[in-house]
Formats: C-alpha cells, sequence, structure tokens
C-alpha cells in the first residue's frame, strides 16, 4: 500500500524542531523530519505542507523547487527581511511560535485529516417570531435523515433550540459549558458531549442563559461540526454581534426568513445589512401571510432570490409546543420546504 504523503519539517535548529514535533502531536499528525537540504527531495514535492525553518531557508532558496504550501516558521519575532526571504523561498507567510502556535496546529490538522463532504447553513430571522428556528429544526432533523446533522443555536435571547426539540432536560453540555473552548476540537469528542435529538446534535443555550457567546468558543464549535461531515444548521440571532459574525463567516449558505408584510420586509432589510460582509448572498424564505404580499414581492423587496415559503401549520405549531420533534415533519410543508432546500445544492444556492 502506498504511503500518504505527510507534513514535512524541514529544519536543522533543535529547538525548532522540538517544538514544531511537539504541534504536529497535537494536531495528531504524523509527519516527516529533514535536516538537510539533500535528504527532503520526495518529502518537498509530495508534501501537502511544507513548515520551513528560518535557518534553512536561505539555502532553501537556491537549491529547492517553489511550491505552494510553504510556511516559514521561527522563534523569533517576525520582520520586514523574514518577509523577503518568505518571498525569496516562496512561502505564503512567516509564523512565529510564539503567538502562531494555534495557527500551525489547525495547518497541520488540515493538511493530515482527510476532507468530507459538509455544509453549513445560516439562518436569521428578519424579524421577531419570523419562523426562524422553526425552520432551523426542520432543515436539521430533515438532514438527519442523510447523515449526520448538527443544530447549533447561537441566540443568547432565544427560547433555546433544545426546548423546541423537546430536549431541555437531556443530559449534555450547553453553551454556558462550552464558552471556555478554543482552538481545534475534536468532531467526535463534541457530539459525545452533546445532547442529540432524533440524530441531530444540538448546541443550545439552555436554561442558565449567557449574555453573549464568545468568538473563539463559536468559531471553535462550528469548525468542529464543520469538520464532521454532513450538514451544520446555524440558528443565527438578529442581532450583530462578534461571534455571529464569526459563524456568518463559516456558513456556506444563509437563508434570511421573513413574513410577508411591509413592516417585516423594512425590518429584514436592516438585518440583511448586518449580515454583510462577513457572509455569502442570502436567499430569502418568505413566511406566508394570507392576505398579505406575494412572495416574489417580498423577494424583490430585499433584492434577493427567493429559496421558498414557509406557511403557518397549526400541527408545526403543536409539535413546536409540545417539544415532538418528529411531528414537526410529519406530513407537514415545512417538511417539503426543508426536502426543497436541501436538494439544492450550496453552490447553486449563493449564485441563485
Amino acid at each position: 500500500m502506498t504511503r500518504q504523503p505527510r507534513p514535512l519539517l524541514l529544519t536543522a535548529d533543535p529547538e525548532l524542531l522540538d517544538q514544531l514535533l511537539g504541534l504536529a502531536a497535537a494536531a495528531g499528525a504524523a509527519v516527516d523530519v529533514a535536516i538537510e537540504l539533500t535528504t527532503c527531495g520526495p518529502q518537498w514535492t509530495d508534501a501537502p505542507l511544507v513548515l520551513l525553518g528560518v535557518d534553512m531557508a536561505a539555502a532553501a532558496a537556491g537549491r529547492l523547487e517553489a511550491r505552494a504550501g510553504v510556511l516559514l516558521v521561527t522563534c523569533g519575532s517576525t520582520s520586514p527581511e523574514l518577509s523577503n526571504v518568505a518571498d525569496t523561498v516562496g512561502a505564503e507567510e512567516v509564523i512565529c511560535l510564539q503567538h502562531g502556535e494555534a495557527d500551525l496546529v489547525e495547518r497541520l490538522a488540515d493538511a493530515t485529516e482527510p476532507p468530507v463532504p459538509a455544509r453549513v447553513i445560516g439562518l436569521v430571522g428578519g424579524c421577531g417570531g419570523a419562523g426562524a428556528s422553526t425552520l432551523a429544526a426542520g432543515l436539521a432533523l430533515t438532514a438527519a435523515g442523510r447523515g449526520p446533522s448538527w443544530l447549533v443555536d447561537l441566540d443568547p435571547l432565544g427560547g433555546g433550540a433544545d426546548t423546541g426539540l423537546g430536549a431541555e432536560l437531556s443530559a449534555g453540555a450547553r453553551w454556558n459549558d462550552l464558552q471556555t473552548l478554543t482552538g481545534r476540537l475534536s468532531p467526535h469528542a463534541l457530539r459525545a458531549a452533546l445532547p442529540a435529538v432524533a440524530g441531530v446534535t444540538v448546541v443550545a443555550v439552555g436554561g442558565d442563559a449567557v449574555s453573549e457567546l464568545t468568538p473563539e468558543a463559536v468559531r471553535a464549535v462550528v469548525s468542529a461540526a464543520g469538520r464532521g461531515g454532513g450538514t451544520t444548521v446555524l440558528d443565527l440571532g438578529r442581532h450583530r454581534t462578534a461571534a455571529r459574525d464569526v459563524a456568518v463567516a463559516a456558513a456556506d449558505e444563509l437563508l434570511l426568513v421573513v413574513p410577508a408584510e411591509v413592516r417585516a420586509v423594512i425590518a429584514g432589510r436592516r438585518v440583511l445589512e448586518s449580515l454583510a460582509p462577513p457572509g455569502p448572498r442570502p436567499r430569502v424564505v418568505v413566511r406566508a401571510v394570507p392576505g398579505a404580499l406575494p412572495s416574489e414581492e417580498v423577494a424583490h423587496g430585499l433584492g434577493l432570490p427567493l429559496a421558498g415559503e414557509l406557511h403557518d401549520e397549526v400541527t408545526v405549531r403543536a409539535a413546536t409546543q409540545m417539544g415532538e420533534p418528529t411531528a414537526l415533519l410529519r406530513n407537514t410543508e415545512l417538511a417539503a420546504l426543508c426536502e426543497t432546500i436541501l436538494l439544492v445544492p450550496a453552490a447553486i444556492g449563493l449564485a441563485a
């Protein structure tokens, strides 16, 4: 069996090498090591990532062919001179270990962790009571029938995603337990620590609400969910925060849920403005209101492509109030809408 190429550590500096080996262990990454240029030919070409010690940069510039995926690493501080050296060897950037350890662990893990199909969908209501949380729950439950599924509640002022799914008493961590998390998390370990409902792993605010989520924790959780594969549904709050910006930037697609009313469209425009520039261009889901605006006019008024209509259904309202998640999709129009949204590939949705 052919061995998979490994990241390459290229340095003759014992102190730097020792630190880089420690970071590789933290990332769970097997690596190749070379302390001489003459012994690293095949690895230099094939390695998914090269960490080049500053001690060998000048010699490498004259003897090794430039390639992508090279990081120039130093134990000291960065300087304009090091930037010039990086340009000479074709390195993407200069990383100082004093400040860049977390970045290097992330890059090493990414280089050795096989990519898995994943999709991150963010939902936000154009006004209070638009139905974004209900649609988010429906999408996560629908996606659970196809593979791994996560529902991440990012609205500290909301009622809690676990409550809507009848899991408020289920064991598992909530956001107040996750606020100190940073860096790269194991998707499997995180999933095991959280409550799950009908195949959906739920990250909820919980009863002991937090005033504001930390960007570092949101980045760590959303990244882990995405790397776990499948579908991650983000129930975004309407108010812009640094943590919400992190989540929006991580989304492959965004859905803005707006009732078919004039005031709701005006409010939706303000929410839409708060989503830029971090995230992709949203599509709009119109919550149909009898006798109000046609869905096409709402979409036109917002300047967004129409993703579908969300109807007010007695069955869905009852299921949400009673915490019966499977009833949300039992012969409901919500189920059909969720299937339609998930059948549209993310790239098509973003280009619509």
